[in-house]
């Protein structure tokens, strides 16, 4: 039988993106043999466009908070149903909700640590002092030179006379 190559791309698209479930349960879907998927696999899924969905350890960590949302604002009875839909265990998610946790946990500093983050606190408002005093001390400057300039152009200047 001869296929279209836009049935094989869809059919090698479910295969990359069937979750948990069985190959064998797809091959009778979509009424092929396992050696044809296979063919198939080789031939369109580096193609570009054609990517696999990501598991549940590459999502990266906007996936996974979203997902995580998605999760808890379901009723109970339809969680598990999202899991299976989604290719997760409720593992994944505790895990993930883990890692979310340790991310937004302030880290404690030994007493090294912090003696270092005040002595780098102590440098910085030093150097932001000396800013401030060196900043107004060329805007007197300008200042003064202005001045300068304008009373030279009102009086002259004594190489005028």
């Amino acid at each position: 039988m001869q296929y279209s190559e836009e049935f094989k791309r869809s059919a090698v698209e479910k295969y990359l993106n069937r979750w948990t479930n069985p190959v064998h349960e797809l091959l009778r879907e979509l009424g092929i043999g396992s050696p044809t998927i296979y063919q198939w696999r080789d031939k369109y899924a580096r193609l570009p466009g054609m990517k696999k969905s990501s598991t549940h350890k590459s999502r990266s960590a906007a996936e996974k908070l979203k997902t995580l949302i998605e999760f808890e604002v379901l009723p109970a009875t339809e969680r598990g149903e999202y899991l299976r839909r989604n290719g997760l265990h409720e593992e994944n998610l505790v895990e993930w909700r883990a890692q979310i946790e340790k991310a937004l946990t302030p880290a404690k500093l030994s007493l090294k640590e912090r003696q270092e983050l005040f002595a780098e606190q102590k440098k910085v408002k030093a150097l932001e002092g000396e800013l401030r005093r060196k900043d107004k001390a060329l805007a007197e400057v300008s200042a003064l030179l202005i001045l300068k300039k304008k009373a030279d152009l009102l009086w002259g200047t004594e190489e005028d006379e």
